[in-house]
């Protein structure tokens, strides 16, 4: 056989598991954290929670500090590893509302395989607009408990220039905050009617800027900024995905009955 063949077919054994692992979504996809996703997990009083990873990032990296905590308090969880580009491409690159229609089809996967008739979102950075934008469509009406929006980047970012285009990244393009998509995403109201949100952001955000244009200003979103609860805590635009103040409020967030965030866990009163 040619040597050029060799390596071709190599190439595709290697690459087959993987490609397996791919088409079935609730048969192994831990995703480097074992048991991420609950292929027998039964939780009759707590929606099921899908985790979005961010741009460049995969599910291991983001949720490594928060899905255990989840785990703990018996969440079923469930993710997947988005918008690749090529074989070997890195995550959350390909065009935002392909992402979205990926992540869409998953949940789908998820309320049908779970007979849960609402999920929660908690995304991070691209993964939280992906949250929003996921909401608003039609077929999750009323089937969204609530999002935890981490960093997200829900007007895009002034770090990406305004002319700024790439093949490799659609996705990175259009978070650029002056984009033809942030103005067409922005054209309606970006929290779905009946849909509660808790974002969370930090002064050290140095990726999503200005760190205001993580907050939405609507009626049925909590904004909360870490050093205003914590002056002392400092954490990075991923590493608020890490601290403990963060992930204790996400879980507290979660866990509440009166859609506001609590800090018990983190040194706070209720």
């Amino acid at each position: 056989m040619h040597f050029f063949s060799k390596l071709t077919l190599r190439m595709f054994l290697l690459s087959l598991p993987l490609w397996l692992a791919g088409c079935a979504h609730f048969q192994d996809q831990s995703l480097g954290l074992p048991g991420l996703v609950n292929v027998d997990c039964q939780s009759v009083d707590r929606p099921p929670v899908i985790l979005i990873h961010g741009t460049f990032a995969n599910t291991r990296r983001a949720f490594s500090s928060l899905a255990p905590v989840l785990k703990r308090q018996g969440y079923c969880l469930y993710a997947m590893n988005y918008g690749s580009r090529g074989m070997f491409g890195l995550n959350g690159m390909a065009e935002i509302d392909t992402s979205v229609d990926q992540l869409s089809q998953f949940t789908d996967g998820v309320l049908r395989n779970t007979g849960a008739g609402k999920v929660i979102l908690v995304g991070h950075s691209q993964g939280g607009l992906i949250a929003f934008l996921m909401a608003r469509r039609p077929e999750f009406e009323g089937k969204i408990d609530r999002i935890v929006a981490v960093a997200p980047s829900l007007r895009g970012t002034t770090r990406v220039p305004a002319d700024f285009n790439s093949e490799h990244c659609p996705a990175c393009a259009e978070q650029g905050a002056n984009s033809e998509f942030m103005a067409r995403v922005h054209s309606e109201k970006m929290d779905s009617e009946g849909v509660k949100a808790l974002i969370i952001a930090t002064k050290q955000d140095e990726v999503v800027t200005p760190v205001s244009s993580q907050f939405l200003q609507e009626p049925e979103v909590t904004n909360v900024l870490l050093q205003d609860e914590f002056p002392n805590v400092r954490a990075s635009h991923s590493g608020l995905m890490h601290v403990p103040e963060a992930v204790a409020l996400i879980k507290n967030y979660l866990s509440s009955t009166d859609d506001k965030a609590k800090f018990d866990e983190a040194g706070r009163k209720p």
